[in-house]
């Protein structure tokens, strides 16, 4: 049975809309006013346009599912998809080479009938789903997740960057802790602006990790630009009530240049939110330890710093 991911929306989790494509269906996670604001580069739009976070998600009794790429420009040359049954990693899939796409058919656990399976979509580059496949005759059921939806905002280490697979970033690996649904709209590059806080409140979510600051700190933004702009930030996604929001200040940034003083901008972080009772601060320096191994470049962590920075991050939160 192949399902048609515009007719079954519902199965669809982290894309603000699914578009049917010639031959496939693709993903975007960013309304239509964030995909104008993050136009200003070719490389913010492709980042932007990753279906980074996308999952599909399903309850079935197949024994089996299958699924086709082709893929479009990427953020960076990683291509994974991560297969989950019933909560727990069962496979990461890979091309060897993407010029002519990428197909697999996963084998599901005989018996027991149904099972919650979610597929996340490579989290680093454009790419349409061509085909997804079930067994004929298995059921179909959308997962219905508990406690509301997280809505994650901030810059290339959120959205996953340099780790090797989808479910390895911290965003992926938080939310599954807490078994919450999520929406991440982190665009690699981008800074803190408040016009990202007042377009978030287009969707649906109660709890929002917020972690911006390296690249302000890296483009040297003046401090008080910085600071009206958090302040804008949080404003804006205050006003939605009965919300909880996670602020983290800047991990450490092993490789930053000298003459930048990222604690500046913690601090402003630190001053800003504690006028807002709905905003909790969470310092990045206790999140990630500033030792390279947990490091694939000195400021994005690999997967050993994403696995660290979501156990550290999950237990504050819980």
């Amino acid at each position: 049975m192949k399902i048609n991911l515009v007719d079954h929306i519902e199965l669809v989790h982290g894309a603000a809309e699914v578009v049917a494509a010639e031959n496939g269906f693709t993903f975007l996670r960013m309304s239509p006013p964030l995909t104008e604001f993050y136009s200003y580069s070719e490389a913010a739009e492709i980042r932007a346009n990753c279906a980074s976070g996308v999952r599909i998600c399903f309850r079935s009794n197949t024994p089996f599912v299958a699924m086709q790429f082709s893929y479009g420009r990427p953020a960076r040359e990683i291509y994974a998809v991560d297969l989950v049954v019933d909560g727990v990693q069962r496979s990461t899939f890979a091309p060897e080479s993407v010029e002519d796409g990428f197909a697999f058919d996963a084998e599901l656990p005989a018996g027991g009938g149904e099972h919650t399976i979610e597929l996340y979509l490579p989290h680093l580059c454009e790419c349409t789903v061509l085909e997804l496949v079930i067994a004929d005759d298995a059921t179909l059921e959308p997962v219905k997740y508990q406690g509301g939806r997280i809505m994650f905002l901030g810059d290339s280490i959120t959205q996953g960057m340099t780790c090797t697979s989808p479910l390895r970033s911290y965003a992926a690996m938080l939310a599954a802790g807490l078994k919450r649904d999520f929406h991440n709209i982190s665009v690699g590059g981008a800074v803190m602006r408040q016009e990202v806080g007042r377009l978030a409140l287009d969707f649906s979510w109660n709890t929002a990790v917020v972690a911006f600051g390296v690249n302000d700190c890296a483009q040297k933004r003046p401090l008080e630009d910085f600071t009206a702009d958090t302040r804008g930030f949080l404003e804006a996604l205050t006003s939605r009530e009965g919300v909880s929001i996670y602020m983290l200040t800047p991990i450490p940034w092993l490789s930053g240049p000298e003459g930048n003083n990222l604690e500046e901008y913690r601090e402003i972080i630190r001053k800003v939110a504690a006028d807002f009772d709905q905003v909790t601060v969470i310092e990045g320096t206790d999140l990630v330890p500033a030792e390279s191994k947990y490091f694939a470049d000195g400021c994005h962590p690999n997967d050993a710093g994403m696995q660290v920075f979501a156990e550290n991050l999950l237990a504050r939160i819980k």
